[in-house]
């Protein structure tokens, strides 16, 4: 499968389509608590 016809979405199953939600709602939910865990070192690195 071609990744443009991947991304159209004409061809996605509801499988695929939850396992690729799921997997950008996780990336989110990591990026956030990084910046969380990490927003007192950044802070220091401005000021």
């Amino acid at each position: 499968m071609d990744l443009n016809e991947f991304l159209e979405g004409h061809n996605l199953t509801g499988r695929q389509a939850a396992i690729i939600f799921f997997g950008f709602l996780l990336l989110i939910i990591i990026a956030g608590l990084f910046l969380i865990l990490f927003s007192d070192f950044f802070q220091e690195l401005i000021s």
